[in-house]
């Protein structure tokens, strides 16, 4: 592990917060000024070409203060056979629409935003610029690509769940809407570790 390369003061919310910058693209690429969008996504498998994303919630806040959301099902072109991980049934998508139908949407509302997610550069992010059909080219930060930085061998694991009851938040439940605010929390609880 390398040592502290700076140390950065950043008023954020009215309080001040020291973070203490190692070296990792995720810190390097924080801009506090920056309007975020936290995002999940609930899809029907794990490989954006033969899965489709059947739910997203996106949260965009400033200063740790929520200012607007997105939230969408979708529908997809196949049967949804893992409807027990999430919840989503072909039921529930049958009236909503496709992702393509969105596109624009979500585009618009991630704009030019840091996208905050967990595992999201070697997920969401993947299945983002699949089937969204373009390379989204906002800053991100990975919170499980920060917990390892920051938390290192503190915690057992660096999934969701183990650090939402690391920081005592509201765990995951494999909905976007939980996912994401279980996300928003840990992700200003990192910023605050010092």
């Amino acid at each position: 592990m390398e040592f502290i390369d700076w140390i950065s003061i950043i008023l954020f919310g009215g309080l001040v917060f020291v973070i203490l910058k190692q070296v990792s693209n995720d810190w390097d690429s924080l801009n506090l000024d920056n309007i975020i969008c936290v995002l999940d996504l609930e899809t029907t498998g794990f490989n954006p070409k033969n899965s489709e994303i059947v739910e997203i919630f996106v949260l965009k806040a400033k200063d740790n203060k929520i200012i607007d959301e997105y939230y969408s099902l979708f529908k997809p072109k196949q049967r949804i056979k893992n409807s027990d991980i999430h919840g989503i049934t072909d039921d529930k998508v049958e009236n909503s629409p496709t992702i393509e139908e969105e596109t624009n949407k979500i585009l618009k509302f991630l704009g030019n935003t840091t996208l905050v997610g967990h595992n999201l550069d070697n997920f969401d992010l993947k299945f983002l610029n699949y089937h969204l059909k373009q390379k989204l080219n906002n800053e991100t930060l990975d919170t499980l690509k920060i917990s390892r930085k920051v938390l290192g061998d503190k915690v057992e694991n660096h999934k969701l769940d183990t650090l939402a009851n690391y920081f005592g938040v509201n765990p995951p439940t494999h909905q976007a809407r939980d996912d994401v605010m279980a996300t928003f929390e840990i992700y200003k609880k990192l910023l605050s570790i010092q």
